[in-house]
């Protein structure tokens, strides 16, 4: 595949990243309840000048608006507050590409902005009109939109046209990268998905740590890590929802490696420092090939004799409901209850743990088939592993509203580890392309680091950071 071809490619999954950030086009009135608004939010304060261009208050409100509408989780005051610094700083990066955009004389039409929102709608089975008119329903300007497509658009041909021609991958490069995979197809491999925040500069780190802190307490509140990948990771799996795929040990930075093999399936680290900058890891899934003595691990203490494959032991953990709660008290229950989750290590010393937390409750259920399961609660079930907590869900009995978690003990619902037959090479081509998009992704975030050293860059109004910084 050519340079050109490459960046191409690239380029298209940049734009597809949107597909996910902009699903509130069909469900944004469920995710939001729309008020008017409010005075002060017409008031055109300057949070930041770059380059004499104004940001105002206004508009880091609005796209805050639209972020927490599209990911989920938490959308109260405090919420709101925790993701200003990243939307400010996403702003500031668009003004700058937008600037340099004008710069080298390359110009996005309204055209063009208009056929990305109809591609986007399309994806999302719906259109460009239903995707302004859910904006406009729900108090969000839909120029926060344009403004956003415009510089992605701007971005993406910019990096195509000045630094896709001088990424050099030779065939030697892949070959060896080749050599790499298919040696490390005889160790443990993880399927993750990261965020990462670079650091610009050693100045840069605390403003980078905040990022990721903040990210991360939203992360606990329920929202997608997928989605909050594609609006603030600066990485080049950020387009695809921060997928890294497999990963090898030499495939991602030694900190994040350390982290990964303690890490429980179906749970997102802490942040993870690097020279380069911080990471947030989810990890989804775990191989180990077949003859390294651990492809099907015994079962867990106390597994009742004869139990059939296919059947599951589980807690629930029962957490009553105040009646008559607001939205924002249920998204702070909610919250806590993540919280809960990260502490549970599993079924073993659960009663003892459970036991100094009032208004939880825990039933003991006895060992069932997985098919015998109520369908919502088999969907939940069926990707889960021993010591896994599911995420927490609503329920109603009689007139009481609950809130459960499920926690897997007993036989495995799937193996830990698969088998080495499970493990594919990836193609020449794949590994080639692979290759290209990280390389450009580094000249990228090299070009706009140099952006925003060399830019003008006011914050006017301190209130938008938790510490004003730029």
């Amino acid at each position: 595949m050519g340079a050109r071809e490459s960046a191409s490619s690239d380029g298209t999954e940049l734009l597809s990243a949107m597909k996910s950030l902009f699903k509130f086009a069909a469900a944004a009135a469920m995710l939001i309840t729309a008020q008017p608004v409010a005075a002060a939010d017409t008031v055109q304060r300057a949070a930041a000048v770059v380059n004499g261009v104004v940001i105002s208050t206004y508009d880091v409100d609005q796209r805050v608006r639209m972020v927490l509408s599209t990911t989920g989780g938490a959308q109260n005051a405090a919420a709101q507050q925790r993701m200003r610094e990243s939307v400010l700083r996403t702003l500031i990066d668009e003004i700058l590409q937008l600037k340099e955009a004008e710069r080298v004389k390359l110009k996005v039409t309204p055209k063009e902005i208009d056929e990305a929102i109809e591609r986007i709608g399309k994806q999302n089975g719906t259109t460009r009109d239903a995707i302004l008119k859910s904006l406009a329903a729900n108090n969000i300007d839909p120029n926060t939109l344009r403004t956003q497509i415009h510089a992605e658009l701007a971005w993406s041909q910019i990096v195509e046209g000045a630094l896709a021609p001088r990424v050099r991958i030779s065939e030697s490069d892949v070959d060896n990268e080749l050599k790499r995979i298919e040696a490390g197809a005889q160790s443990p491999q993880f399927l993750a998905s990261e965020i990462f925040i670079s650091m610009d500069s050693p100045q840069d780190e605390a403003r980078a740590r905040r990022t990721i802190e903040q990210i991360y307490q939203q992360l606990q509140t329920g929202t997608n890590f997928m989605q909050l990948a594609q609006q603030f990771s600066e990485s080049a799996t950020g387009a695809r929802g921060g997928d890294l795929g497999w990963v090898q040990q030499d495939d991602v930075p030694a900190e994040v490696w350390q982290m990964i093999q303690r890490m429980r399936l179906q749970t997102v680290s802490q942040p993870i420092r690097t020279e380069r900058g911080y990471y947030l890891i989810a990890l989804r899934d775990k191989m180990r090939p077949a003859g390294s003595g651990d492809e099907k691990p015994p079962a867990p203490p106390g597994r009742p004799a004869g139990v059939a494959a296919g059947s599951v032991k589980l807690k629930r953990i029962v957490l009553g409901v105040p009646p008559g709660m607001t939205k924002d008290q249920e998204q702070n229950y909610v919250a806590s209850a993540m919280q809960l989750r990260q502490a549970i290590r599993g079924c073993q010393g659960l009663e003892d743990f459970l036991k100094p937390i009032r208004g939880v409750v825990l039933v003991d259920l006895p060992v069932l088939p997985i098919k015998d399961l109520a369908p919502e609660i088999r969907q939940i079930v069926q990707t889960m592993n021993p010591s896994d907590v599911s995420m927490p869900f609503f329920s109603k009995e009689g007139e009481q509203n609950l809130m459960n978690m499920l926690v897997v003990c007993g036989d495995r619902i799937r193996e830990d580890f698969v088998p080495s037959k499970a493990f594919v090479m990836p193609s020449r081509e794949d590994v080639k392309d692979r290759m290209f998009n990280q390389e450009l992704s580094v000249m990228a975030r090299r070009y706009m680091r140099d952006l925003r050293r060399d830019a003008a860059i006011e914050i006017r109004d301190p209130g938008v950071l938790n510490t004003a910084s730029n």
